[in-house]
């Protein structure tokens, strides 16, 4: 399956709460903790604050650990085959919180394994964001299919022609 394929299953699926991000946007509601499937206890925190630092908390919206994006990469690595989870074990040994950064900067022309892990990280940090109730409603403040009498467009006045 290609990239765009696999991003628009996961961005349509998040709608149907059968489906992989269906389930994560279940399990974000879900009172009891998640239980870990993959990433070891050391794994799933450093993956949690990696994600967190990808996508932070600001003013707008929460950021990446509120929406659980941790427990939505496990539960989709403990899903994948042996060599991927092998990628992502291999990739959280050498990017840490410590190095994100530096990795993130040679993001578009990755120079190591570590750097294009980051690329790998970013992606399912982003995923898992916006598969999650805090993404999809509190970030983009999606509202569901509504039936509109009358599109307006666009009112920004710089999207203005």
């Amino acid at each position: 399956m290609d990239r765009r394929s696999v991003l628009q299953f996961v961005s349509l699926s998040a709608l149907y709460p059968g489906s992989v991000a269906g389930q994560h946007c279940a399990a974000e509601r879900m009172q009891s903790p998640y239980v870990r499937k993959f990433f070891d206890a050391g794994e799933h925190a450093a993956l949690a604050e990696m994600m967190e630092l990808i996508i932070p908390a600001d003013a707008h919206s929460p950021g990446a650990r509120e929406a659980r994006t941790a427990d939505f990469a496990d539960w989709m690595i403990f899903h994948s085959s042996a060599d991927l989870q092998r990628v992502w074990r291999d990739g959280l040994k050498v990017l840490t919180p410590v190095n994100l950064a530096e990795a993130a900067a040679n993001e578009l022309a990755p120079m190591s394994d570590r750097d294009r892990f980051f690329a790998r990280l970013k992606n399912m940090t982003i995923d898992g964001y916006y598969t999650s109730q805090t993404g999809i409603h509190r970030d983009l403040g999606y509202k569901g299919n509504q039936f509109l009498r009358r599109f307006e467009g666009c009112t920004h006045p710089e999207h203005q022609g």
